[in-house]
């Protein structure tokens, strides 16, 4: 329990961060599943055109 009390700063840092990118990688699936462009342009002029999807 000491440790958690001295170490509470860095666990909650971690765990915004750990949200935060777990945020980020629902919405690229749920994009994937949709069909849409995860990469956050347009697919007309990319060069990995029909790749990615």
């Amino acid at each position: 329990m000491t440790w958690i009390l001295n170490n509470i700063g860095s666990i909650v840092v971690a765990l915004i961060i750990a949200a935060a990118v777990a945020l980020i990688i629902i919405n690229f699936v749920r994009k994937k599943k949709k069909g849409q462009s995860t990469c956050g342009c347009g697919c007309a002029d990319c060069p990995m055109k029909g790749k990615c999807k």
